[in-house]
Parts: structure tokens; sequence; C-alpha cells
């Protein structure tokens, strides 16, 4: 298979899957899982084996936690200062 069949290929799953709306349900839970991933050289390879799943689920998580950190960082910020006022001011 070429690398433009390989790529129609998957194309042809994303669109076949979008337009499946017996799949999804009406709230806003619309999830797309695929099975194959494409290379920064443009092939594709399935993912079939659990070496790439863990690999995949490495980078989901590692995104998460640096999503979390920065969050949580901003929040408590924005929001310590106000809470340790409010407890001091109480204790008084």
């Amino acid at each position: 298979m070429s690398n433009n069949e390989s790529i129609k290929d998957t194309l042809d799953v994303i669109r076949r899957a979008l337009e499946d709306k017996d799949d999804f349900t009406e709230k806003n839970e619309n999830i797309l899982i695929l099975n194959k991933k494409v290379n920064d050289d443009g092939t594709v390879k399935l993912l079939n084996q659990s070496d790439d799943i863990n690999a995949i689920n490495k980078v989901i998580d590692k995104k998460l936690n640096d999503l979390m950190e920065k969050k949580m960082s901003a929040m408590l910020k924005n929001q310590l200062p106000i809470i340790l006022d409010n407890y001091f001011k109480n204790k008084k």
C-alpha cells in the first residue's frame, strides 16, 4: 500500500466514523477512537499492540498532568491569598 493509499484509507475511516450518527449519543460525549496512527513521515501504523497503546497513554497522561499543573498553579496563585485572608479574618 502506498503512502497516498494509506492516508486515503485513514481519512475514509475518520469520515465514516464521523458520519455514523448511531454511534454517538445526543449529549456532548462524542468520542472517536481510532486504531491507526499517522507517523510524521505519512505512513500509517495499526495500533493493536500493547506497547503502542502504552506509549500513547504515556503521552496523554503527560499532557493531562501538564494541563492540571498549570490550572492548579493558576488557581492557587489567584485564590490562595483570598482564602488565607478570609481564614485569618475569621480567626480574630
